[in-house]
């Protein structure tokens, strides 16, 4: 018997003091396509790839701040042009008060390569490809 997770998709709920700002962010800043962008009050959703992330309304910076969830990508190519990309963006639209590390870092205690990416509400997100 297949396990059921072998089919799931994983969308993290962070916290945030205004969702759909923060999910505007994620669309300039990290190339969510604006139409997978949604929006309703108090929650947003954004999607790139299989990636989704939903935003609640929270304005404990606490909350959010000792939030995150880790992303492992198919390979450190993809890694590699993810985190290219990302910067970029940063460059060229300024990513403040956001922050995203400048160079993906082996770690072989654990067999991966991997950067960070905090958002503007203090939310977490670490890539990693397999080495």
């Amino acid at each position: 018997m297949a396990d059921p997770l072998d089919t799931s998709h994983t969308a993290p709920k962070f916290a945030a003091p205004d969702p759909g700002k923060l999910a505007a962010w994620y669309a300039t800043h990290l190339g969510f396509p604006k139409q997978a962008v949604f929006e309703k009050g108090d929650y947003a959703i954004v999607r790139r790839g299989n990636l989704t992330l939903h935003f609640w309304k929270c304005d404990d910076r606490q909350i959010a701040e000792n939030t995150a969830c880790y992303t492992e990508l198919s390979s450190v190519a993809a890694l590699n042009e993810l985190h290219s990309d990302l910067l970029a963006r940063s460059r060229k639209e300024g990513f403040a008060p956001g922050r995203i590390e400048n160079t993906p870092v082996d770690q072989p205690g654990h067999g991966m390569r991997e950067f960070h990416v905090w958002d503007p509400a203090g939310n977490l997100i670490g890539f990693g490809a397999s080495l």
